[in-house]
C-alpha cells in the first residue's frame, strides 16, 4: 500500500525533484540582447543582461537619443548596446542583483521618468506612435524583432510576422535600415 504524504512531505519531495532537474538541465545558449524603443520625442536604446531570457542591466548600455536618428546613427548605437550586453551565469557575483524581474516600483519609476522626458502625463500619450524592436545576437547573426504595443506599457509579438535575420558583419547602413523598418512595422501593428 502506498504511503500518503503530508503537505510538508509532498512539498519537500517536489522541491528535491526540481533541484535534481535543475542539476541535469543544460544551460541556455549564450547570446546578447538589446532593444530600441522609438517614442515621438526620443529614442531609447539599451542592452540587457541575459541568461535564458533578458533582464535590464544596470551596468549596461542605456542611451536616450533624438527621435529622428539616421540609419547609420541607430545602427552604431544598436551595435554598442549589443556589445555591452552581458551573459550572466548563476555563479557570477552579480547574479542575484541583475538576473531578476524588476519590481512594480522600478517599472513605475522608469515610466515616470520616460513620461517626464517626453513631456506627457499619461502612458497613453507616451506610447502613442511608439515602436519597439528587440535585437538578439547569437551565432554570428542579428535577429531583429518588432513588437506590437499591447497597452499599459507592455509589448507583445506580432502574429504572422517573420523576424529579420542579418549576418553580424552586415554594414551599418543595412542594419540601421532594418531597425528603422522594424520600428515602422511596430508602430503600425
Amino acid at each position: 500500500m502506498r504511503k500518503v504524504l503530508t503537505t510538508e512531505e509532498w512539498i519537500a519531495k517536489r522541491r528535491a525533484e526540481a533541484a535534481e532537474r535543475k542539476k541535469r538541465a543544460k544551460p541556455p545558449k549564450e547570446h546578447k540582447s538589446a532593444y530600441v524603443t522609438g517614442y515621438r520625442k526620443f529614442t531609447e536604446i539599451a542592452s540587457h543582461a541575459v541568461y535564458g531570457i533578458s533582464y535590464p542591466d544596470p551596468k549596461g548600455y542605456h542611451e536616450y537619443l533624438s527621435p529622428d536618428l539616421t540609419a547609420l546613427e541607430i545602427a552604431g548605437h544598436a551595435r554598442a548596446a549589443l556589445l555591452a550586453s552581458r551573459f550572466i551565469t548563476p555563479d557570477h557575483p552579480e547574479w542575484d542583483g541583475v538576473i531578476r524581474f524588476p519590481t512594480k516600483e522600478e517599472f513605475k519609476a522608469w515610466e515616470e521618468a520616460d513620461k517626464a522626458r517626453a513631456g506627457v502625463k499619461t502612458l497613453k500619450a507616451l506610447f502613442n506612435g511608439a515602436g519597439h524592436v528587440s535585437l538578439r545576437l547569437q551565432g554570428g547573426q542579428i535577429e531583429i524583432k518588432p513588437w506590437r504595443y499591447r497597452g499599459r506599457g507592455h509589448w507583445e509579438g506580432i502574429r504572422g510576422h517573420d523576424d529579420t535575420v542579418l549576418p553580424e558583419d552586415v554594414s551599418d547602413e543595412v542594419l540601421g535600415k532594418a531597425i528603422l523598418d522594424a520600428l515602422e512595422i511596430s508602430r503600425k501593428a
